[in-house]
């Protein structure tokens, strides 16, 4: 029995190459039929048009809904993201879980899907490649590297203004909530400006710090947008309408 065992063993592995392309044969055409088979389940979709990068930036995303969100959720409300011209930036505003957060995946997920080959859960979207996404989102640490929730955002900053091309899509949220106030403002403020003076790429920056609207007043690339929201007076209550609006 053990000889048996050698002996096929040993048969296997002579024909080791082979079988590594079948496995890879394999997962590739997993991977299409999943992507199909979500094409097929998704109830908006389109076949994203993805332009040759060193072409003028053109981003045009219109309807685009959450791909895991708006499966549980038959009431998700869609969004356009449409950037006018390839240095233009987005500021946004808007009170918490106003959808800002949603907002930003989702935008990345529509090129990951788009630029892998997949349908987009949007009416439309037509863009030129991007050659990578940076993002500063989320708040966590890595105590066991020594990296508080503040070096960690440092650190992803730190990658997106020295390794950001303008080819680039970057989607940075709250940065410079890791610390005090007046040190958080800085330190949005300084990212901002060197991104819009140097970097020059499409941004999704979304920020709580009603100052940085003053500060780039006058930046022509700086685009204002925020999430809609409605404060009822009677009721005395906030409502929140997910709607991605310019001002």
């Amino acid at each position: 029995l053990v000889g048996f065992i050698v002996d096929y063993f040993r048969s296997f592995y002579e024909r080791h190459a082979y079988w590594q392309q079948v496995v890879s044969c394999l997962a590739e055409l997993d991977c299409l039929c999943s992507l199909a088979k979500l094409a097929r389940e998704m109830e908006t979709r389109c076949r994203p048009e993805v332009l040759p990068m060193g072409q003028e930036m053109i981003f045009d995303l219109k309807g685009m809904v959450h791909p895991c969100v708006a499966r549980d959720n038959p009431n998700f409300v869609p969004n356009d993201v449409i950037f006018e011209n390839p240095t233009e930036i987005f500021l946004i505003t808007g009170p918490n879980m106003g959808g800002k957060s949603t907002l930003l995946r989702q935008t990345c997920l529509a090129i990951i899907m788009a630029q892998v080959g997949s349908y987009v859960p949007a009416t439309h979207f037509r863009f030129t490649a991007i050659d990578r996404i940076f993002t500063r989102i989320g708040a966590t640490d890595r105590l066991l590297e020594g990296k508080s929730t503040f070096f960690v955002e440092m650190e992803e900053t730190y990658h997106i203004v020295t390794e950001a091309t303008e080819h680039s899509l970057l989607i940075i949220d709250e940065l410079g909530r890791g610390t005090s106030t007046f040190d958080g403002v800085a330190i949005a403020y300084a990212a901002l400006k060197y991104i819009t003076e140097n970097i020059r790429c499409i941004t999704l920056f979304a920020t709580h710090y009603h100052l940085l609207i003053e500060e780039f007043r006058l930046y022509k690339e700086i685009c204002n947008y925020h999430m809609e929201s409605v404060f009822d007076m009677d009721k005395e209550e906030l409502m929140f309408k997910y709607k991605f609006i310019p001002g």
